[in-house]
């Protein structure tokens, strides 16, 4: 896994809950105990000139590559060391006597969390071991809200009452066994204006030619953002997985075929219910509730395409040059985002409803008070649609594919082209109306391979015309599952029905009827359907298993 823990302190550190045995690199030191491991292509380590150590989980990307070893133990010898020109995702720590710093990358893809004690500061890549090492922790559930109940998070404090997360370039100092938090996110003032998309597109090209570990495979989907890395890079491998029949796999395998590329087809199987268990611990501990229970799937492909012996290249974050949330702002007609109680109503992602009723308004307040006051943070000089896309950048990179990230990261070394900071400059320097609708990826495709766009792209599981704009494509697409025409992805039904009689259990174990956030009543409803062969309820128990897998760990009753 590519992770990072410790504990800092004033003296000897008290001995943590959770000792790994396979990490690869260890520091043990009057004022700190230190651990990292994960895939040699995500973890990093080794000592400073001058004294001193440090690890990296993640990936630091300058000059069109990775960073190694040397790279990095040559950047944080510097006594000033600025991170925010480097590309990539990455969580830093850096140890000189008497002196610990944690530091995250500009768009915080990556993240720690820290925990203060009365003898110093526990730190780890993953809240769930915060929890093992200091007891059980709480959910924040007016924090909690903006996460549950819209796309996404739309700030980067901590789910959790007693726990800091260190947020977008931020750096976390120990000294004396205090901590001192700051934070500089991205953020990017447009000088001048790229009228052609030119420069976005030499942007985009440059960080398709990184050279890593290992030969890069790119996921290839229908849609249209890595059609357009398709497009614009010269690949040899490609990948896709799912059900045979998945819109996704038709589309790509025929896009493989026109660019002449190999496509592997991962076809995934289940393992025993123990092994899927343990899948999905994994995968909620790392993504914190973003998915439901079902996307453990993914966890199975990814390792089976890291067995090949390929990277992968990710086009997570590729929404951004479409403006999606701008274009969703305006097809739910929420223009006005200043004012959350108008406008949460239309943005919601409707994801399950299964919490008490004050637990419930408790997360709506928090929603609203949170959706206001990242519209504020905003600078007053910009336009509405330019907020929108920083907003973008500052709450969906880091709160959705940066977990996402954070899960890659523990089985593959992977980046996402869209999400690098280089890339993201150059886009905010290109014209709102050659963003809007997704009409500069169009215009890359036709451009560097107009025969990729003969075929359809397909949105979720419904297929539609090329030259669909985005708020087209929302409408048709509504249209076409309003008339029965999606495709119905059977691999949420096939997972939770594969965990039946482990659903089942916990269901009614003590530790779900005890708990006061739930509403029994609907809970109640879910098991009793479920256990007589409804299907209706699918959805939510997809998404319930996730949250309560979650929840269990952090009050350490999977410890």
């Amino acid at each position: 896994m590519g992770w990072l823990t410790g504990f800092a302190g004033t003296s000897k550190p008290a001995k943590l809950a959770v000792q790994h045995e396979q990490a690869r690199f260890n520091i043990r030191e009057p004022n700190l105990r230190a651990q990292a491991g994960g895939p040699a292509e995500t973890c990093f380590g080794g000592k400073l000139p001058g004294g001193g150590a440090f690890f990296v989980t993640g990936v630091g990307i300058r000059d069109d590559r990775i960073l190694q070893e040397q790279d990095w133990a040559a950047l944080l010898t510097q006594t000033e060391t600025d991170l925010a020109d480097l590309d990539g995702h990455f969580v830093v720590l850096r140890w000189q006597p008497g002196k610990v710093e944690l530091l995250t990358d500009s768009t915080g893809t990556r993240t720690v969390h820290l925990l203060e004690h009365a003898d110093g500061v526990y730190f780890s890549t993953r809240l769930d071991w915060l929890a093992q090492y200091a007891g059980p922790l709480e959910i924040d559930y007016a924090r909690f809200g903006a996460q549950w109940l819209l796309a996404n998070s739309l700030d980067t404090t901590s789910l959790v009452k007693q726990a800091i997360r260190l947020g977008p370039g931020g750096c976390a100092v120990v000294e004396h066994g205090r901590l001192k938090v700051s934070l500089r996110p991205w953020s990017c003032t447009t000088t001048q204006l790229d009228h052609s998309g030119e420069g976005y597109k030499h942007a985009l090209q440059k960080t398709l030619q990184v050279s890593g570990p290992k030969p890069w495979s790119l996921g290839l989907s229908g849609g249209l953002d890595s059609r357009a890395l398709l497009a614009l890079g010269k690949y040899r491998n490609t990948h896709v997985w799912g059900p045979p029949d998945h819109p996704d796999v038709q589309i790509s395998t025929d896009l493989a075929r026109t660019a002449e590329v190999e496509h592997k087809y991962l076809q995934i199987r289940l393992p025993h219910i123990t092994r899927c268990v343990d899948l999905l611990r994994e995968r909620v501990a790392l993504t914190q509730v973003i998915t439901p229970a079902s996307a453990t799937i993914e966890r199975i492909a990814y390792g089976k395409l890291h067995k090949t012996g390929l990277g992968i290249l990710d086009g997570g974050f590729g929404e951004i040059a479409r403006r999606q949330l701008m274009n969703q702002v305006v097809f739910r007609r929420a223009l006005n985002l200043g004012k959350a109680q108008t406008t949460l109503p239309r943005i919601l992602a409707g994801k399950a409803d299964f919490f008490a009723p004050d637990v419930d308004k408790t997360m709506t307040g928090g929603a609203e008070d949170e959706l206001n006051a990242c519209w504020q943070r905003l600078p007053a000089s910009m336009t509405t649609a330019d907020k929108a896309d920083l907003l973008s950048v500052q709450s969906r990179l880091p709160n959705f594919f940066g977990h996402e990230q954070n899960y890659l990261d523990n089985v593959c070394v992977s980046y996402m082209p869209y999400a690098q900071p280089s890339v993201l400059r150059a886009l905010f320097q290109v014209p709102l109306r050659l963003r809007w609708h997704g009409r500069l990826l169009r215009k890359l495709v036709r451009q560097h391979a107009f025969a990729l766009a003969h075929q359809p792209l397909v949105k979720g599981t419904v297929q539609y015309p090329f030259g669909l704009g985005t708020v087209s494509s929302l409408a048709y697409t509504r249209v076409k599952k309003k008339m029965g025409l999606a495709y119905s992805d059977p691999r949420p039904r096939d997972f939770i029905n594969h965990l039946r009689e482990f659903l089942l259990d916990t269901l009614h174990s003590t530790s779900v009827r005890d708990c006061d956030a739930y509403d029994q009543a609907k809970l109640q409803l879910m098991a009793d359907s479920f256990a007589s062969g409804d299907t209706s309820y699918i959805g939510l128990l997809d998404w319930w298993l996730a949250f309560e897998t979650w929840r269990s760990m952090l009050r350490r009753d999977n410890s």
